[in-house]
């Protein structure tokens, strides 16, 4: 099995995990759920694999814009999994068993991610910009920021509650994810298209 289709199986299976997951989060808090970035990344990362899988199977070329894309839903994807390791794992109740296994959380914050990160690294796209892969983090953050300040949702992640917190550990929160936002893509622009299958 070629490299090709190697990287069209990952991307039904991903389409088929998302639809999963998606169905069980949806009976679980319904509409709601799309206050989450996970739920909106992974909604990203369904929309890039299910056209991925289009093009693959119908052997176009992929162009630069869908390149972009697909980068900044895997980089957002990414960035879920490492911030459920690195804080909600600590910062919350939850645990990470729960939040790496726990019902729509198994696609969603693992199996996804990782299908997502392993296909990128198959992939070879050249001249990706760093920079688009902050995208997605940039509008999600100033969106969901300002529905806390003028109290339209809560949260829904413990660093989102503004009036919980000092400004300023609202700002900290914000730069430390960009800035591991940016080290994910940067991380990701690395090894795009290192391991040839």
């Amino acid at each position: 099995m070629n490299s090709r289709n190697i990287n069209l199986t990952m991307n039904l299976l991903i389409v088929i995990l998302e639809i999963i997951g998606f169905i069980l989060v949806f009976n679980e808090m319904g509409l709601t759920s799309l206050e989450y970035y996970t739920e909106d990344s992974n909604l990203l990362l369904l929309i890039s694999s299910l056209m991925f899988s289009i093009f693959l199977l119908t052997n176009k070329e992929l162009p630069s814009w869908f390149k972009s894309l697909r980068y900044i839903a895997i980089v957002s994807t990414t960035l879920t999994l490492i911030i459920v390791l690195t804080v909600l794992s600590w910062t919350t109740d939850f645990g990470l068993y729960h939040l790496l296994f726990g019902g729509s959380m198994l696609y969603h914050h693992t199996l996804c991610p990782i299908l997502a990160i392993i296909s990128f690294i198959i992939e070879k796209y050249d001249n990706l910009n760093v920079i688009h892969g902050l995208y997605f983090t940039i509008i999600y953050a100033i969106i969901m920021i300002f529905l806390n300040i003028i109290k339209v949702v809560e949260g829904p992640y413990p660093f989102l509650l503004v009036y919980n917190q000092p400004a300023i550990h609202s700002v900290i929160w914000t730069i430390v994810i960009l800035a591991i936002t940016y080290a994910i893509a940067l991380a990701l622009k690395k090894v795009n298209g290192k391991v040839i299958i």
